[in-house]
């Protein structure tokens, strides 16, 4: 069934939506929906890596000043509005994650990571949001000498509504648009990310056997989690919060003891 204009309009306003995120193939009817910390940049540098390796053309948006990645991820926008517009003519891929490995990760890699080596750019506006938030509260991390703490983090994230928070750390259902997007493959990173990236790079003509040693390839890794964090009291506010999770991508509640 076909989507209105103003339903596809809606969907393309959402805080979290960008065609950066999702790659449009309207010539193979294949959309992929990209989704942070999720193997997403893994994804974008082997697609441009294949696609230029076969010397195929960067898609066809001209409209756009970007750099070499985004000029081989991104269609024209009518390319976008045909496949949203008309989801049953497509295959509709995504990647999904254990959601307290994902939330783990995100405070790793921007928190943690970004005080000892410099914060990244997504960050650097919201470090004095999150300490400051966390002075207002009495957590700790106010200190801008001190890393936040994972417990401070999450209830800085409890905070903000679904929806309204930074994409890293939003519920996965938000962020990959679950309740507008009937998905016809969920890959979860634990189990199926090789192979669903291989499937979607031979689809779009990349060499299954390039694709396949590639892939097999650690990249963009940021190392071993500290899931020490995780306790009963944690995770079950974890598990509140990121329910639309656990219910639509079929991970257990109780995963978090085998971490």
């Amino acid at each position: 069934m076909s989507k209105s204009l103003t339903e596809i309009w809606s969907l393309f306003s959402r805080k979290h939506f960008s065609p950066y995120k999702v790659y449009v193939r309207r010539d193979l009817k294949l959309v992929v929906c990209l989704n942070p910390k999720v193997g997403s940049t893994s994804f974008r540098s082997i697609l441009v890596e294949g696609l230029k390796r076969q010397n195929m053309s960067p898609m066809r948006s001209h409209i756009w000043p970007m750099n070499e990645t985004r000029r081989f991820m991104t269609a024209s926008i009518r390319d976008y509005i045909h496949a949203f517009r008309n989801p049953t003519d497509y295959e509709f891929h995504c990647f999904v994650r254990n959601p307290f490995t994902r939330a783990i990760s995100a405070w790793n890699d921007k928190l943690v990571k970004g005080h000892h080596e410099g914060w990244p750019r997504s960050m650097v506006k919201l470090m004095p949001v999150i300490r400051a938030f966390a002075k207002a509260n009495n957590l700790q991390g106010s200190d801008p000498d001190e890393v936040v703490s994972f417990d401070t983090f999450f209830h800085f994230v409890e905070s903000l509504p679904e929806g309204k928070r930074n994409q890293h750390w939003d519920t996965q259902t938000s962020v990959l648009h679950a309740d507008f997007i009937d998905y016809d493959h969920i890959h979860q990173m634990e189990s199926d990310f090789s192979t669903g990236v291989c499937s979607i790079l031979t689809a779009v003509g990349i060499d299954p056997d390039w694709a396949r040693e590639v892939v097999s390839k650690p990249r963009n890794s940021s190392g071993k989690k500290d899931t020490s964090v995780l306790n009963q009291g944690i995770a079950d506010r974890m598990i509140a919060l990121y329910q639309p999770d656990f219910a639509n991508f079929g991970y257990n509640v109780e995963s978090w003891r085998d971490l």
